[in-house]
């Protein structure tokens, strides 16, 4: 019931940043059931900031709490984290990871599909713990992505223009 209501969290901020004109992510981290830090995404393409919800999370929380608070707390994100992000969140010890919409729901939103990857198996051969749990109320997390870049658009709509140009793609 906790995931629930922070994954909440993370979908409010996640349209807030939408609705500013960012892509729709938003994380927060949760250390004995206290919201300590909470981010929403800021990249901007054109400018080259990469700007990650997880990541402006992960900036927040270096040098600012002790390695066993960020080892005992977990970082809920809209989304399941990029690769990019999960290293990251490991730099700061989190070994814990609750995501929202997964890999493969969010890949109908996407280019190309999703391909299959075990990213705890990959961190755990860097000698990395890091469990990522999810989806948690994915439905609810997808049309959060209806707000995506400050306007909204149903999320039917969205996913019919991927599916047309996976179709002129393959």
């Amino acid at each position: 019931m906790d995931d629930e209501k922070y994954m909440k969290r993370c979908y409010e901020l996640a349209i807030k940043a939408g609705k500013k004109g960012f892509d729709t992510f938003g994380a927060v981290l949760v250390h004995d059931g206290e919201i300590l830090e909470e981010a929403e995404n800021t990249a901007d393409w054109s400018k080259g900031l990469f700007g990650h919800a997880e990541f402006n999370l992960v900036h927040k929380c270096a040098n600012r709490y002790s390695d066993a608070i960020l080892k005992a707390s977990t970082l809920y994100t809209s989304c399941a984290p990029c690769e990019r992000c999960l290293c990251a969140i490991a730099s700061l010890g989190i070994g814990n990871v609750v995501f929202g919409v997964s890999y493969e729901a969010f890949s109908r939103l996407t280019p190309d599909d999703a391909v299959p990857v075990d990213r705890e198996g990959l961190l755990r051969k860097l000698g990395i713990s890091m469990k990522l749990s999810g989806p948690v109320l994915e439905e609810e997390g997808m049309h959060v992505f209806e707000w995506w870049g400050g306007e909204y658009r149903p999320l039917e709509e969205l996913i019919a223009e991927m599916d047309e140009i996976k179709r002129k793609n393959r």
